[in-house]
């Protein structure tokens, strides 16, 4: 019962908050009301779930630069806890199939979140192109490497387009790290437990003067550091 409770709340949540950010996107897509309807709607669904968000090193962040926020991918829930826990104005990447919902991606759109199919390189590319743009403009993005969650709680290979976004765009990483959501609702159930999900902000990395030929060594040292950091106690 209570997870119905939880899916009835959410898409009533869902479907006003995505009505209020068309209005609101009209006139500004990244305007400080429509950040607060992106995270009140967040944080309407953790509350409705009994999940709280601790964070950790929120003095590291710096608002007002634009970042590429990168993290590991356990849980559907994951996206809520990262737009509660990032200041400033952010804005994820999502999968398309998000945006078939219908008002929901009619909402995303006009507050500026991202559409990615990963099944298409050339359309991807588009997608890593066009938050670029809204980067220039301030506006920090999120980022689930790993592309789909995880279906065992651990962390898999990280495809490399958010990090040739960094580097073109000469954008700091902040290596994210999520703990705790993978045991709150699992890929493909729709049991939801109540707990405390944790995100861990870590130092930023710097892309300053690299090129597209130090992808491979920004990934790596990325990755190495997300999968240390996952790997401490959760």
């Amino acid at each position: 019962m209570r997870t119905l409770w939880v899916i009835l709340f959410a898409i009533i949540s869902t479907f006003f908050f995505a009505l209020t950010a068309i209005i609101s996107g009209i006139f500004n897509p990244y305007s400080k009301f429509s950040n607060a309807v992106v995270r009140t709607w967040a944080r309407s669904i953790l509350w409705a779930s009994g999940i709280r968000v601790h964070i950790n090193g929120p003095r590291q962040l710096r608002p007002n630069q634009p970042a590429v926020y990168m993290a590991n991918h356990q849980s559907a829930f994951d996206i809520l806890a990262t737009v509660v826990a990032i200041p400033g104005t952010v804005r994820f990447i999502a999968k398309k199939e998000l945006f078939r919902i219908p008002v929901f991606a009619q909402g995303m759109r006009r507050v500026g979140m991202i559409s990615i199919d990963r099944g298409n390189s050339q359309a991807a590319q588009q997608s890593l192109a066009e938050a670029a743009e809204k980067m220039k403009k301030g506006v920090s993005v999120i980022i689930f490497p790993e592309g789909t969650r995880s279906r065992d709680g651990q962390i898999h290979r990280f495809k490399k387009g958010g990090f040739v976004l960094a580097i073109k765009g000469q954008f700091p990483i902040i290596p994210t790290v999520i703990k705790g959501s993978f045991n709150i609702m699992k890929k493909k159930s729709l049991k939801l437990s109540k707990g405390q999900i944790t995100v861990d902000f870590l130092p930023a990395v710097s892309t300053a003067g690299m090129t597209f030929t130090d992808r491979n060594a920004l990934h790596n040292t990325v990755s190495r550091i997300i999968a240390e950091d996952f790997k401490r106690e959760k």
